[in-house]
């Protein structure tokens, strides 16, 4: 977890969550996307980077759609230049530094990225579904 980094997406957060319909027009996020980032970065440091994407990348029994927090994410490190443009998606960006031995500087962004979405929530108003 990187402070400095985590200040400078704030702003891409924030954006992230209107862009990708976490947040509504009347500025407000279903409390339980909370607790899916915060699952999302506890899966990532306690198990495969890999495996935590594949899982939230499918919303099956969830209350909330997970794979709009993925998006979220996707979307804080495309705009910050950290995606390459023809990159389809936050497990195929992943994949890409799995394959290259380079998975710790992948989780790290990823990491940021989703501590930043968490921390941008706050500027919004939590309600119940």
């Amino acid at each position: 977890m990187n402070k400095n980094k985590i200040n400078q997406e704030m702003q891409l957060a924030y954006e992230a969550l209107a862009e990708t319909g976490i947040a509504n027009k009347k500025g407000e996020i279903e409390k339980n996307f909370r607790g899916q980032i915060s699952s999302f970065g506890a899966a990532i440091t306690m198990g495969s980077l890999l495996a935590a994407i594949a899982f939230f990348s499918k919303d099956a029994n969830a209350e909330v759609s997970r794979s709009k927090l993925l998006d979220a994410v996707f979307y804080v490190l495309k705009k910050q230049g950290t995606v390459k443009e023809e990159t389809a998606g936050l497990f195929d960006y992943a994949q890409e530094y799995v394959e290259q031995g380079m998975e710790a500087v992948c989780r790290e962004e990823i990491i940021n990225a989703a501590i930043a979405i968490k921390l941008a929530m706050n500027l919004y108003t939590l309600v119940e579904k």
